[in-house]
């Protein structure tokens, strides 16, 4: 049983006790070793001095236990000098962290690839207007411009290019010239909304693709919505209009037959392509890659993803996939597949091969993870800052995680535009609507634009308005995906125009939609996310002119969106009132607009339940109602009858009888075999 005996002090028993001053010494140690451990247990991780312990009574002789009181209280009257001490290697459990190496925690830095932490920076500011520029920035004095390109631009109005396209239309074109097999890199480009993306990756394309001499699809643009394809469709074309580059615009606004006709033709037994640059949502780009006959990408050149935060976010129908099963030409996939080495094989083997990849967006995504699916080939990041971060590029050894927190700060960081003026009115949540008409009323905005988290909430929002704008000259209108295409179309339209002075519409028109003039962006709810708002100011202050942007917030949503805003470096501006009368000045006015709004609810809540009931209706007379075929028998069932006699009946004769009214005396109807039967018994009778 000695195996089992635990020896709780094993180091002290090893000692001799040869009388009592040993065993009191041996006893000293003991305590003194409890002390320590129920000092270490007792003191926190952030105090620096340490709680004083009570000693344990133990059973100690009478004279050694005088000795040993005195020696407890000379420890106990300097603590710290117990706690400096090390401690004595024995063979009992050890409290990890105990020692307090575990109580400084060090800041977990976000490690990034060196193209995202070392990006390619594009210095914004405030674009001079068009009477002060000089003249080595006009475009005709820009010698990596072709002569249609220059045209082209002319026609468009265009006199000078953007901080944006300075950098990388030349870099493009630049990586293009070099040699085979040398690839050109891909590229992400995050600057701020109207910096002038679109001709970033148009003009290039054009001048590239303008000396071709067969026509094939060699560039591929890829967009999230139609409005957005449409509109970028229209600044290619303008841009093609000098050369004899074809352009065609894919979306479900067009019937996909019609599409078809000028994507391909077909000349004996063999299809062509009738295009050059095909401009596309990723929904339609899957319906034409599997329903139309020789749609080919083989030689597709680029891969422009403009928005391509959104493209990633969402899945659209795995557009990526069934992309990359056409573009490839080898059984290694190019788009979505494992990333080969670099070496100059692999260079030498997929030149020409590979579409060279280009991502545009205002709020680009910084995952790694989320940009390692579209396989980029040595990626070079280009963003825009309004004032440099100061990076060291020699660290000190002994320096602290915090003393390089600016590495990398303007990653993630979403910029807007200099000229846009940013502000924000607290209001009731009752009152909204009555604020946002006084904002206007008192700012005489002409033309504005309103944002909605729904497009219920813009519904509305938009029947009030137009209550209380009744004796205005001020003309709202709704635009938000209740609508139908031709519908958004047609208020979009009338809003250029000048015939509508403001657009109450939701998130469906905060990408890319460049409306010009726009006075104020108004955002009637607090947007969800950082990239929503970004997106929603964006449509004002472009291409150098001024804007305006107003967030109307209740008091608890004001410190939501104010930390959204610190997140990424930004404040929320300048505070506006308007006058707290306004609900006694207008209740009249907005009482009648509640009500009309309330009755229209309940209207629209009664159509949908008669509707509903008109369906249930006439699916159950489409259950109830069965069609009796009215056509001659077939051989088979001829044969049946023949061969069943009074046991067969007509397949159809069970759906006539529920049909017809059963008489309460009726005979079932004698067979041809039943009668010849009767007749016979009637002859031997």
């Amino acid at each position: 049983m000695e195996l089992f005996t635990v020896n709780r002090y094993t180091e002290d028993l090893k000692k001799p006790k040869d009388g009592t001053q040993d065993i009191a010494n041996n006893e000293d140690e003991i305590l003194q070793k409890l002390l320590q451990k129920a000092a270490k247990r007792k003191r926190k991780p952030k105090e620096s001095e340490v709680i004083e312990a009570p000693a344990p009574e133990a059973v100690i002789p009478d004279e050694a236990q005088a000795k040993a009181t005195e020696e407890q209280v000379e420890p106990l009257e300097n603590p710290e000098e117990t706690v400096e001490e090390k401690d004595v290697p024995s063979s009992e459990f050890q409290v990890l962290g105990g020692d307090g190496s575990a109580t400084k925690k060090r800041k977990v830095e976000m490690q990034l690839p060196s193209w995202l932490a070392h990006p390619t920076i594009i210095e914004g500011g405030s674009l001079q207007p068009e009477e002060e520029l000089p003249a080595s920035e006009t475009i005709d004095k820009l010698d990596y411009l072709n002569k249609s390109t220059c045209l082209a631009l002319k026609q468009m109005k265009i006199q000078r290019l953007f901080p944006v396209q300075r950098q990388v239309i030349p870099w493009i074109l630049e990586a293009h010239a070099k040699p085979a097999p040398f690839r050109p890199r891909d590229i992400c480009v995050s600057a701020p909304t109207g910096s002038g993306k679109t001709l970033a990756f148009a003009i290039p394309i054009v001048q590239l693709l303008s000396q071709r001499v067969e026509c094939k699809v060699r560039a591929l643009v890829v967009l999230p919505v139609a409005e957005l394809a449409l509109q970028v469709y229209r600044v290619i074309s303008s841009l093609c209009s000098k050369t004899e580059l074809e352009v065609c615009l894919l979306s479900k606004q067009h019937k996909l037959e019609d599409e078809q006709e000028k994507l391909v033709e077909l000349y004996k037994g063999k299809y062509y392509s009738k295009v050059d640059i095909v401009v596309t949502t990723p929904g339609r780009l899957v319906d034409h890659l599997h329903a139309t006959k020789g749609f080919c990408l083989k030689n597709l050149k680029f891969l422009i993803i403009d928005e391509a935060d959104r493209i990633m976010d969402a899945v659209f129908q795995n557009w990526l996939y069934h992309l990359d099963s056409h573009v490839k030409e080898t059984t290694d996939q190019l788009l979505a597949g494992t990333q080969a080495p670099l070496c100059y094989a692999e260079l030498q083997s997929s030149f020409g091969k590979q579409p060279h990849k280009l991502l545009f967006s205002a709020t680009l995504s910084q995952d790694p993870e989320k940009l390692q699916n579209l396989r980029l080939f040595q990626p070079r990041l280009f963003t825009t800052v309004f004032t440099m971060p100061v990076v060291k590029d020699v660290i000190e050894e002994n320096a602290e995680p915090e003393t390089n927190s600016q590495m990398g700060q303007f990653v993630g960081k979403y910029t807007t535009p200099a000229e846009l003026t940013e502000q924000f009115c607290v209001t009731e949540l009752r009152l909204k609507p009555l604020t946002l008409f006084a904002l206007v009323e008192k700012y005489q905005w002409k033309r504005f634009l309103c944002f909605t988290n729904s497009t219920d909430q813009a519904t509305r929002l938009t029947n009030v308005l137009t209550t209380l704008f009744r004796n205005s000259t001020t003309k709202v209108a709704e635009l938000s995906g209740n609508l139908s295409a031709l519908v958004r179309n047609k208020t979009l339209a009338s809003f250029v125009s000048g015939k509508l002075n403001g657009l109450i519409c939701s998130d469906a028109l905060a990408r890319g939609i460049d409306v010009a003039d726009i006075d104020v962006v108004l955002s009637y709810e607090a947007p969800r996310h950082i990239k929503t708002h970004i997106h929603r100011v964006g449509r004002t202050a472009r291409a150098g002119r001024r804007g305006t942007a107003v967030t109307l917030l209740t008091e608890q949503d004001q410190a939501a969106f104010t930390k959204m805003l610190h997140d990424v470096g930004k404040a929320p501006g300048e505070e506006i009132h308007v006058s707290p009368d306004i609900e006694v000045q207008h209740s009249h006015d907005y009482k009648r607009a509640l009500d009309k709004l309330r009755n229209r609810q309940q209207q629209e809540k009664t159509k949908k339940a008669v509707q509903k009931r008109r369906v249930a209706n006439q699916a159950l007379v489409h259950k109830n109602q069965i069609d009796v075929p009215d056509r001659p028998l077939t051989l088979m069932e001829k044969l049946q009858l023949k061969a069943g006699g009074a046991q067969q009946v007509d397949p159809f004769e069970k759906q006539k009888t529920k049909l017809r009214k059963v008489k309460p005396n009726s005979r079932p109807r004698e067979t041809k075999k039943q009668k010849i039967a009767k007749s016979r018994k009637a002859i031997e009778k």
